[in-house]
Order: C-alpha cells, then structure tokens, then sequence
C-alpha cells in the first residue's frame, strides 16, 4: 500500500509515521528553569545524530496557545534558557512515572514528590539526574530549530558531556541494556 502524504489528515500522519519508525526510545528529560525548579517530561522524539561530537536530537512538540499560535513547553524554554538537561532512558518500571510526568502541564514540585523520585547531582551539568535511573545523559544545549510553519514543534540538538550507566549494565565495557528492561514506544498507543 501507499500514501500520498499531502492526503493524509494530522491523525492518519502522526499513526503512519509512528508505526513505521519503531521502537523509539524514550527520552525522560530533567530540566531546571531560571528558579532552579525541577521539570520532568518524557519524549518519544529522540535520537542519536553523531558519536563525533556526541549529539542526540529531542522533538519538543509546541503546545498551543488561547490565540491559536503555539508556545514552546517548559523543556524547550528551559534549555534555551539554563542550556542542560539530563536525558535518561527510563526502564518499564518507571512506566507510571514516566505517564505521570507526561501530561501537558509541568508537574508541580509536590507531584515529583509523590511519584517518590530521587535526584542526585550531576557530574557535568547543573540539573540533576533522576537516582534510580540506570543510564543518563548528561547534555548542554547546542541548537533549537522551529519546525513547522506555523511552528508546530522545537527540534533541539544536545550535546552529551557525561554519560552515567549502572555498574549491572555493563560487560565487556559495553552498556548492554537488556536485562533494564528500557521503555520504547512502540506504538503510537504506548
């Protein structure tokens, strides 16, 4: 079967694209704004773009605003802004976690409590990681570009400056994920 894409509605695009470029990992992003507070999101947008410098991608879609344009969410703004984040690769027992920091709004400091998430500092940035997470990525803000006309999404590109990995990971000095169960949508349901 085939699509002509510029037949397709928003909805038959986002399930055709998502179930064709599967699994994707996801991407469970700290940040801080300028007040130090803590933001959490996760994000099914994510990639490796090169080893050499060490870059990933993040889709950050934009929410929109009571005029009809759209606003760029607190991860976007906080990387802009602070310039780091830790992305951690969540595990299936972070799932509820995981839904929980998902929604549209930022979760307050009292949900990230409840949700009984512990952070520990950083190496190499100043947000911190999320403790119990066995991979992290430690990365600083290298460039945002507005996709979309109107814009519809922030895709930001983040350098890794440190990479933290559980000790139970790791044979033969490779990080083997496997027995971490890590989270991956795939499908666009999940």
């Amino acid at each position: 079967m085939e699509w002509p894409v510029a037949t397709l509605s928003p909805s038959e695009k986002y399930n055709l694209i998502t179930d064709c470029v599967v699994p994707r990992p996801i991407a469970w992003v700290s940040s801080v704004d300028a007040a130090g507070k803590i933001n959490i999101a996760p994000f099914s947008y994510f990639n490796i773009v090169s080893s050499e410098p060490m870059i990933v991608s993040l889709s950050v879609n934009r929410r929109l605003d009571d005029q009809g344009g759209s606003e760029r969410k607190d991860t976007a703004l906080n990387l802009a802004h602070t310039g780091d984040c830790v992305i951690h690769i969540p595990s299936h027992d972070h799932a509820p976690a995981v839904h929980a920091t998902g929604s549209g709004t930022p979760p307050t400091q009292a949900q990230i409590d409840a949700l009984g998430l512990q952070f520990a500092p950083s190496r190499q940035v100043k947000t911190p990681r999320i403790e119990n997470c066995a991979v992290a990525l430690e990365g600083r803000f290298l460039q945002q570009i507005e996709v979309g006309s109107p814009v519809v999404a922030d895709l930001i590109l983040v350098e890794i400056v440190h990479i933290y990995a559980a000790d139970d990971l790791l044979h033969n000095n490779r990080v083997h994920p496997e027995p971490y169960a890590i989270a991956a949508s795939k499908h666009p349901r999940n």
